[in-house]
């Protein structure tokens, strides 16, 4: 019956992730790098771009600079700044070279990260390749990375593909999880509801273990 006191640790540690994890926010926090440490974001007015990633004491820091193309719209904005902490996450800090073959492979990437986030839906995906397919040589200069078409409708729908699976793998773990949780109870009710010289309520345990699965599938 040692079950009886797993679901009880395992309630109260479920409890404490599902707390601790949610959609949307400030994109600005939630940036991690490789290592899953938040990275830094700093103003700086003097940045010659809107986005650019500098190294401090050996740490990545995202630097935005909020008075270049303020006409930009703030979601294709946002995406220039997800790609830079995609870019982090790859591993691809100065002084590395930066290429054009690296900016098309994080794209993806870039989106995934907003889109997981809530950022973004899939109604901005063409707004956002339309405003970045608007930008001018001379705006260019003032974003990451060397001008080039940003196509992102593949990414999305891979995107799509990917949590529509997600969710069909979760479903099945859930039918699995309360499986084992009604296992349980039947053996609990077959001790009589005795754990040593401890009673327990077989149903109220039954119930704990159904939370659990219910916070950690769906």
């Amino acid at each position: 019956m040692r079950w009886v006191a797993a679901v009880l640790i395992g309630w109260s540690l479920s409890v404490t992730a599902w707390a601790g994890a949610s959609e949307g926010g400030d994109p600005f926090a939630a940036c991690t790098d490789a290592g899953g440490r938040i990275v830094a974001v700093r103003e700086d007015p003097s940045a010659r771009k809107i986005f650019e990633t500098r190294v401090v004491d050996g740490e990545p820091v995202i630097v935005h600079n909020p008075k270049r193309l303020p006409e930009l719209w703030p979601k294709a904005r946002l995406f220039f700044f997800a790609h830079e902490c995609a870019r982090i996450q790859a591993g691809f800090l100065p002084p590395t070279p930066r290429t054009l073959t690296q900016d098309r492979l994080i794209d993806c990437d870039a989106l995934e990260w907003l889109a997981r986030g809530g950022w973004v839906q899939g109604d901005d995906v063409p707004l956002i390749e339309q405003a970045i397919g608007a930008l001018s040589r001379a705006q260019w200069r003032q974003v990451p990375g060397e001008p080039r078409r940003v196509e992102l409708a593949a990414c999305y729908q891979r995107f799509i593909e990917s949590m529509a699976e997600e969710a069909e793998g979760k479903r099945r773990d859930w039918s699995r999880c309360v499986e084992v949780c009604g296992e349980q109870m039947v053996g609990c009710r077959a001790a009589g509801g005795r754990v040593g010289e401890i009673s327990v309520d077989c149903m109220r345990v039954y119930l704990i273990c159904v939370d659990i699965c219910n916070r950690r599938y769906r």
